[in-house]
């Protein structure tokens, strides 16, 4: 049974690092940075991005937190107003278990300065204080060291490796999986 998710009134805020609700005006800003293709590499993000994407993209994220399925957030520079770096979420919750998932991406500019570490972070702590969670994942394909980095920076325990688990573009990967616990 899932309930509305109620994002909070106020970005989230790290330092340079903050999480707002998205905006029908980041819409130039997502089709420019999902042009990356290392987004589509290690995502579900399309290559050849679209501005047709990044509408359905916009509008499912309202519905999709509205129908208690996901926690969708912008992830900006330096405050609300600041440039879009990214994406990130909570996603696959599973209610009764008191359990979700995080997934996120970060444009070019904004990889290496620790924002997706920082976003983590912030999303984890509100998802743990506001949605009573007890236990966060994080999965990252075997080839990618970079968010197997972050995982582990942000407080991350390395649990097991999920052979082809993951179905991408690209073909079927293996996953490592990562937990959180509350506390």
């Amino acid at each position: 049974m899932s309930n509305p998710i109620r994002l909070p009134g106020e970005p989230l805020s790290d330092g340079p690092t903050t999480l707002r609700p998205w905006r029908e005006s980041d819409l130039t800003a997502i089709v420019t940075l999902c042009r990356d293709p290392e987004i589509a590499r290690w995502t579900r993000v399309p290559a050849n991005y679209t501005e047709a994407d990044g509408r359905v993209f916009l509008a499912r994220r309202h519905d999709m937190a509205h129908a208690g399925l996901l926690a969708p957030f912008a992830i900006v520079s330096d405050g609300p107003d600041g440039e879009l770096l990214g994406s990130i979420s909570l996603l696959r919750f599973v209610w009764a278990h008191r359990r979700a998932e995080v997934g996120y991406w970060l444009g070019r500019s904004a990889r290496g300065a620790g924002h997706a570490t920082r976003a983590v972070g912030l999303i984890c702590r509100w998802g743990f204080a506001r949605l009573d969670l007890e236990r966060i994942d994080l999965l990252a394909s075997t080839g990618n060291a970079a968010s197997q980095a972050v995982a582990q920076r942000a407080g991350f325990t390395r649990e097991a490796v999920l052979r082809s688990s993951l179905n991408l573009p690209s073909g079927r990967q293996d996953v490592v999986c990562f937990g959180l616990l509350a506390g």
